[in-house]
Formats: structure tokens, sequence, C-alpha cells
């Protein structure tokens, strides 16, 4: 097994364990990178049932990004 393919299944291993959470170091774009990167990957190899597990979380965390741009507030406008 190549070392790349290794790493590639011990993070996705790691990232679908039940109990996981993302260290505070890991900001929303890191998130987005490392899970944009693992689809990419599992796709190129056509491993669909991870692309499948994947693509959820990353829609999530798309969706919360847009939502926390929509809602930030300034304190310039007037109310």
């Amino acid at each position: 097994m190549s070392y790349e393919k290794k790493v590639m299944e011990q993070a996705y291993d790691i990232l679908m364990k039940r109990d996981f959470e993302w260290s505070d170091s890991f900001g929303d774009d890191m998130k987005l990178k490392l899970l944009n990167l693992l689809l990419e990957y599992f796709s190129d190899i056509e491993h669909y049932e991870k692309c499948s597990k994947l693509k959820p979380i990353i829609n999530r965390l798309e969706s919360m990004d847009e939502n926390i741009s929509k809602t930030t507030v300034t304190g310039s406008e007037k109310c």
C-alpha cells in the first residue's frame, strides 16, 4: 500500500469515528480543504461510498460558512 493511500484511509477513518471532534486549531477553511482533498482522492479511485459520507459534511460546513457571513453585523448600521 502506498503512503498516500494509507494516509488518506487513516484520515478518513479518524473523521468517521463516532466520537471525533475537530481540534480548535482547525478553522472551517482548513476543514473544507482537508475534506475536499479526501473527496477528490476517493472520487479518483472510485470509492464512492466514502465520497457519499464526506459530501454531507462538506455541505454542512459550507452552509454554516454562508450563514455566518450573512449574519455578521459590524455595528455601523442604524437601528
